[in-house]
């Protein structure tokens, strides 16, 4: 079952979390519901690729907001994030007893969880300036038989125009197009098995990519 995480649990743990409230539980009506609508996708993908009760990796999870929906489908679930903060609350405030959550960079984390049927990376690998050290541990991190899952936000002039009349800013550290790291995903060892864009019913102008990936 999907789980759609409250404002409140974050909220009243005390936690800044500026950035999660602005995509997740802002005043837009339709913003918020494009941020969700991608973990939606993403969990649709989930059921259709993965097994129920296999483990799980949430890469650069720490909003917490996927959590709850990938442990009542997984039977282990990881999560690693610099900043965790978020994900403790979420962890705390639902008993998720078969999360563990690491505070690691991961160009220094080893993971004894590893390796993994599933690995999500919702939204995260733009944020890397540089993609070898973060696609290396994810190839590292993933089982031979497993499934990597990536939503990534396209960046392009309608994704742009569209910023500007919601007044939202782009985040200074989104190094890479959805496209670009697609591109550089393929080139590096891994191979797309199925590529979805949301908002569905607008194929030719995509804000999100929702992709599947094997090892190639």
């Amino acid at each position: 079952m999907f789980i759609e995480v409250p404002r409140s649990v974050i909220a009243d743990a005390g936690i800044d979390t500026a950035c999660i409230t602005e995509m997740y539980f802002g005043e837009n009506y339709l913003l918020r519901k494009f941020f969700w609508l991608r973990l939606r996708f993403l969990y649709r993908a989930l059921r259709r690729f993965t097994a129920r009760g296999d483990n799980c990796l949430d890469f650069g999870g720490g909003s917490g907001a996927f959590l709850p929906t990938l442990c009542g489908y997984f039977g282990r679930v990881t999560c690693i994030d610099l900043d965790n903060a978020p994900a403790d609350a979420v962890k705390r405030n639902y008993g998720l007893a078969n999360l563990t959550i690491r505070q690691a960079d991961i160009r220094d984390a080893e993971l004894a969880e590893a390796p993994f049927g599933a690995i999500v990376a919702a939204d995260v690998l733009e944020h890397f300036r540089e993609l070898p050290p973060a696609v290396a541990a994810l190839r590292r991190w993933l089982r031979d038989d497993g499934y990597l899952f990536t939503s990534l936000p396209t960046e392009t002039g309608f994704y742009a125009a569209l910023r500007r009349v919601f007044g939202v800013t782009k985040p200074a550290d989104h190094y890479h197009t959805g496209y670009a790291v697609e591109a550089y995903l393929a080139a590096n060892g891994f191979r797309r098995v199925e590529r979805r864009a949301v908002p569905l019913l607008a194929p030719l102008l995509p804000l999100f990519l929702i992709s599947v990936w094997r090892k190639a």
